[in-house]
């Protein structure tokens, strides 16, 4: 964490346990985390002394089974208890915390189903299908016109990778 990121993932099965339940509307008992503290490269984020810590659960479902209104508060808390097993100590240093849903990143930032990866960090939605079937490797029905970012393999998170990527298919093609 002194490089400001940590991940909770601790294998392939937790990744997949943590997945399974948004398919069906619920939000994982364990979910995969990933924490950045970006107040450590830009300390007027925070008061002096004090840092921001923004956590990304992964797959929450778009829409929770009962409704974000109803569980959002349980699910940020179990959020904050994974942390603690994590960074123990943690609980006792936070000053608030807030959930945004997938309701509440679509609504704010227009991402449809609060996807900010551009779609949905599924087995259908990766690495040659993303972003979907029939648009993926960069090209898109239309001639001309390419895709990259983070809607396009890698994904996010990978700076560059889909644009360089979409350049190297673009001049093959024109080639």
């Amino acid at each position: 964490l002194l490089a400001g990121r940590l991940v909770v993932a601790p294998g392939i099965d937790a990744i997949e346990a943590a997945f399974n339940p948004a398919k069906y509307g619920e939000a994982s008992p364990e979910p995969v985390l990933e924490a950045v503290i970006p107040s450590l490269t830009d300390p007027s984020l925070a008061p002096a002394g004090k840092h921001v810590m923004s956590v990304v659960a992964q797959y929450a479902p778009a829409e929770l089974r009962g409704g974000w209104d109803a569980g959002g508060p349980a699910f940020r808390d179990r959020i904050l208890a994974v942390l603690e097993r994590h960074l123990p100590g943690l609980s006792a240093r936070v000053l608030a915390a807030e959930l945004l849903t997938p309701a509440d990143l679509e609504a704010r930032y227009r991402m449809p189903g609060g996807h900010w990866h551009h779609g949905e960090l599924a087995v259908d939605q990766m690495m040659m299908l993303r972003p979907v079937h029939g648009a993926g490797q960069y090209t898109t029905p239309v001639p001309g016109l390419y895709l990259c970012g983070a809607g396009s393999h890698p994904g996010g998170g990978v700076m560059g990778a889909a644009g360089l990527n979409a350049a190297r298919r673009i001049l093959a093609e024109a080639s």
